[in-house]
């Protein structure tokens, strides 16, 4: 059997051709270890456990992966895939922290881990080098040197390092170093910070926001500080493009239903000067591109063929790698 018990926890050291579910009261409680090894590991089905411990290696889950307590995805070697999301209860973690300069640059196929879905937790979430083919929702969040092409909704803080995501919503939110928008969507009740970012080598990278549909064609998913100084036209300023506003607000705890209102502070280019159609290609290549791939597991052999034709060609070198990856 691939799955052992050894004391109060489960461990799985090979391929599951089924799911991974507790089959009596007493495994509710178990914690699970996937130990991939020098072997490369795969599920055929989902996952569910009390908690779940990721090691070192190759190791694929195609079905949902859910936890009442934390997920740990540990370490910096090999590639943990997860096929249909993650949700858990509690906390979730996703690699360490590593140099900043390269990851996930030139080779988005080189992630420590690769979500295709969402992820949900009731707490925090904490990602590094790390590719989200979806959107993560989840009471705080930092992402580091990771590319989450959803959004990212947080009720309380939002930490974005050196990354690259679709679009955000959260109370707070601070972005350090160089980090993308594939949109232009972004909203917070507290005005927006702009940090520097200490790499792990101890480099000061200097902060500044980027449109990746102004730039698309001239980098990969994530930009380096050189890609940053070579496309001015893509950066995004707080005192110019993140407009206060009065979003309204209902109070439901009151009896009478009172519409209350409340400071916000949302991104918002429409006040600029640009030629919009080039980036609205950009932005439909990409929901086409998350669109294949969240329905291309339920389309025919010719559907799929068809749809690859139409496309592939639309994208750039870095979106073709992560689309495959999600794919394959």
């Amino acid at each position: 059997m691939s799955i052992t018990e050894i004391a109060d926890r489960l461990i799985l050291e090979g391929s599951i051709e089924g799911n991974i579910f507790p089959k009596s009261e007493r495994e509710v409680l178990f914690p699970l270890t996937i130990k991939p090894g020098d072997q490369s590991l795969e599920v055929a089905g989902s996952v569910y456990a009390r908690s779940i411990d990721v090691e070192d290696g190759q190791a694929i889950v195609h079905g949902p992966i859910a936890s009442r307590g934390d997920i740990m995805i540990h370490g910096n070697s090999g590639c943990f895939k997860a096929k249909a999301g993650i949700t858990t209860l509690s906390g979730l973690v996703i690699g360490e922290k590593a140099a900043s300069e390269d990851q996930l640059v030139n080779d988005c196929s080189q992630c420590r881990a690769l979500v295709k879905g969402d992820i949900v937790s009731n707490q925090s979430v904490v990602i590094n080098n790390s590719v989200i083919f979806g959107s993560i929702k989840a009471v705080n969040c930092t992402v580091t040197n990771s590319i989450v092409l959803g959004t990212v909704n947080c009720e309380d803080h939002l930490t974005v390092q050196m990354s690259s995501v679709g679009g955000y919503m959260s109370r707070e939110v601070n972005f350090e170093g160089i980090c993308t928008l594939y949109n232009a969507l972004g909203e917070s009740q507290d005005r927006p910070i702009f940090l520097p970012y200490e790499d792990m080598n101890g480099n000061i990278i200097g902060s500044s926001m980027h449109l990746y549909s102004a730039l698309r064609n001239k980098c990969g998913m994530r930009i380096t500080e050189k890609d940053a100084q070579q496309n001015p036209l893509s950066k995004l300023f707080t005192d110019v493009d993140w407009i206060c506003i009065n979003a309204q607000n209902t109070d439901h705890d009151s009896n009478d239903n009172l519409e209350l209102y409340e400071e916000a502070y949302v991104l918002s280019i429409g006040g600029r000067i640009a030629d919009y159609s080039k980036l609205s290609d950009a932005t439909d290549a990409l929901s086409e591109m998350l669109r294949v791939g969240f329905e291309f597991g339920h389309y025919s052999p010719e559907t799929k063929r068809k749809q690859l034709e139409k496309i592939i060609p639309r994208l750039t070198n870095s979106e073709k790698a992560i689309f495959q990856s999600a794919c394959t």
